[in-house]
């Protein structure tokens, strides 16, 4: 009798704690403000990250294509930037959402994270496909339009949950992703991975730079 009660105890206290810990008071609208802008400060530090790392990237390429660098550096200018991609995806699954947010400010924050989660996946295959000889032009491309879908998807609905809590205007949460705030400079997605040049196609490839501006 006492080995039940125990367990039933046991039970109650599991049972309250888990009820406890989902259950947040509602955030106030400076606080979703916060939240929100903290995340989007995130995916910017992020983007900025990548843009360091794809320039590094894609200069070495061209100088690779111009005889100005080895294969070896080439190679080391590759595993780099696809390390850095890898590292970003990891990185951005790893953001928390508060759970004191509206449900859906919080589905819209969920929904970009995952649009960017993948569009750094993609950037980092491209990276592969750019220097492989057996990735033709077209394939390359469709890599490149696939990593700015996600891009711009992820925008689109990050202006979303900025409009939702009153960061920016309604109009430019819900407007094709690219034009919000552009006076600001800052910006938080770009797709920018060069093809090398091949005998069979010598020019640039999948160059794309969208902006969600703070």
């Amino acid at each position: 009798m006492r080995k039940a009660l125990l367990t039933g105890l046991l039970m109650v206290v599991v049972i309250l704690s888990a009820c406890s810990n989902n259950s947040s008071a509602p955030a106030s609208a400076e606080e979703a403000q916060e939240t929100v802008q903290n995340f989007y400060d995130k995916m910017s530090k992020f983007d900025e990250k990548g843009k360091s790392s794809l320039d590094n990237f894609n200069t070495t390429l061209t100088s690779y294509s111009t005889g100005k660098a080895s294969d070896k550096e080439l190679e080391k200018a590759v595993d780099q930037f696809q390390d850095t991609t890898s590292e970003i995806s990891d990185e951005v699954g790893d953001v928390k959402i508060s759970k004191s947010l509206p449900e859906e400010v919080q589905k819209l924050l969920s929904e970009s994270m995952i649009a960017f989660k993948s569009a750094y996946s993609i950037k980092e295959q491209a990276s592969k496909s750019a220097v492989s000889p057996d990735v033709t032009a077209d394939e390359f491309n469709a890599m490149n339009q696939q990593a700015d879908v996600a891009m711009l998807y992820g925008i689109s609905k990050l202006n979303e949950a900025r409009a939702a809590v009153g960061l920016i205007e309604d109009e430019i949460g819900t407007e094709a992703a690219g034009t919000a705030d552009a006076e600001s400079g800052k910006a938080v997605g770009s797709t920018d991975v060069k093809l090398a040049p091949t005998t069979e196609n010598s020019t640039n490839s999948g160059t794309s730079t969208v902006t969600g501006g703070k």
